[in-house]
């Protein structure tokens, strides 16, 4: 019987290769040590009010807080210097975030939470542009999500964005694959749907700057 392997991190020897990368900056850097792993301002948007933007983000399997700290905050933060703090909201995604809920192909209650903040984020501030992403787990908790809301809620996701996507390659069911971006390496086995998370796999702040990029293609603000 074949057995399954989750082990953090594998070292590899050989070059990098990437399907997608960009490159960080030293102020992105020199940041992390302030990154905010617990981010809530679409569920308390009656007291802060609706922006332009909103980031709804799942974060990966045992990560910290509902956002996270490898991925999450440096793509905040990389956001807020292209369109600028004041026009952005961002949610996370509370969900357990288990190794358990990775193998079963992705946590059953976060995927619901996520399409109850998409629904939230269409019904609350039915002007805001929404962003939705996620990391390793998170990626599946985006793809499962977003096929159970409707085609109107839908309409309002202007770019979806996916970091370490153990479904690379499947298609988002309510959103054009033109605002969709994928960043994985090219020898990140969870990309390939494999198991293990190797040291690819938790390098993914190097293409932030670039999915800021991309998004600030898709939204006015």
């Amino acid at each position: 019987m074949a057995s399954t392997v989750f082990a953090i991190p594998v070292n590899i020897d050989h070059a990098r290769r990437f399907e997608k990368t960009g490159s960080t900056s030293t102020a992105l850097i020199t940041r992390q040590d302030d990154w905010d792993v617990e981010r809530n301002e679409l569920t308390t948007v009656a007291s802060v009010g609706c922006k332009p933007i909103t980031v709804i983000f799942a974060k990966g399997t045992i990560e910290p807080g509902n956002v996270g700290d490898l991925v999450g905050p440096p793509f905040f933060n990389a956001l807020d210097d292209l369109i600028g703090a004041e026009n952005i909201a961002v949610q996370g995604v509370d969900y357990p975030a288990t190794i358990g809920g990775y193998l079963i192909g992705g946590d059953p209650g976060g995927a619901q939470t996520t399409a109850e903040l998409l629904n939230q984020a269409a019904s609350n501030c039915p002007d805001t542009q929404i962003v939705l992403s996620g990391y390793s787990q998170g990626a599946m908790e985006v793809h499962l999500g977003e096929a159970m809301i409707s085609a109107e809620v839908a309409a309002q996701i202007s770019a979806v964005v996916v970091f370490g996507d153990p479904f690379k390659g499947r298609p988002f069911l309510n959103v054009d694959s033109t605002k969709v971006m994928t960043y994985c390496f090219n020898d990140d086995f969870i990309c390939d749907d494999l198991p293990v998370v190797d040291t690819y796999h938790l390098e993914y702040v190097v293409d932030t700057p670039a999915a800021a990029a991309f998004v600030q293609g898709l939204v006015s603000y």
